[in-house]
């Protein structure tokens, strides 16, 4: 039997994902998992060389037919730690903001939150691998991910992008949801009875050789992360997805 194909991103966050499927009886034969950055997967899910998988809601308007599966998905409500604005000056007097070559959703929220919430236009420049160890004087750098862990102490001032939602429309965020074809979809309640067992148990998902101790490890994933799709965070999203509309 061919396995199904799915794209999930390499971060900290996706963990319990990864290892539910390895673990679980019913799943590791049936699923191949294809890991890499957010932009990718959202490439490799637009192009059909997947079946499926975790897929960046700032990509979703991209692919043709999508289906939402599971009732998990990569969110927060509040603070979440890991999409930050850093910069080495005062945020009112930043002008520039450099953005994570590595995201589509975290880029499309900060520009939804200038306009709507900061009020504020900004001069946004592209960026390519090793972008954050420089930026000019009156910027600020987009960093996602796992990454931000690096640069907590790097930068004097910092933003939290989901916490700033939360501030503006007091509704969680959504960051990622899963998306899959019928062969995915036929197999839905499997991942999430697989989800389910592995989010409850999430300090056994974790390694030594993560760049992060144990203690902060656990309460990034039970304290910032918030992993259930529920009928909040559907409110959330069908919100971002209106004021990307309306932009």
């Amino acid at each position: 039997m061919n396995k199904l194909k799915i794209a999930l991103v390499s971060y900290i966050n996706t963990i319990p994902f990864i290892e539910a499927i390895k673990s679980s009886e019913l799943l590791k034969d049936k699923l191949e998992l294809l890991i890499d950055y957010p932009a990718k997967c959202a490439e490799l899910i637009k192009n059909k060389e997947v079946d499926g998988g975790l897929i960046p809601v700032g990509a979703l308007s991209d692919i043709e037919g999508y289906n939402i599966i599971t009732d998990f998905c990569i969110g927060a409500d509040g603070k979440v730690d890991t999409v930050e604005l850093f910069s080495n000056q005062e945020f009112d007097k930043v002008d520039t903001i450099y953005l994570d070559y590595q995201s589509r959703t975290s880029v499309r929220l900060v520009k939804v939150l200038a306009k709507k919430y900061w009020k504020k236009k900004f001069i946004y420049l592209e960026t390519k691998e090793g972008f954050e160890e420089s930026i000019s004087e009156n910027a600020a750098i987009l960093i996602i991910g796992d990454r931000v862990f690096k640069y907590q102490d790097k930068y004097k001032y910092k933003i939290d992008l989901a916490e700033e939602w939360k501030n503006y429309t007091k509704m969680p965020f959504v960051f990622a949801v899963w998306v899959g074809n019928d062969g995915l979809k036929d197999i839905e309640a499997d991942l999430n009875q697989a989800f389910d067992h592995q989010i409850n148990t999430v300090s056994d998902c974790y390694s030594e050789l993560l760049t992060i101790d144990k203690n902060t490890f656990v309460d990034y994933l039970t304290n910032k992360i918030d992993y259930r799709f529920n009928d909040k965070k559907k409110d959330a999203l069908k919100l971002f997805t209106n004021l990307l509309n309306s932009r």
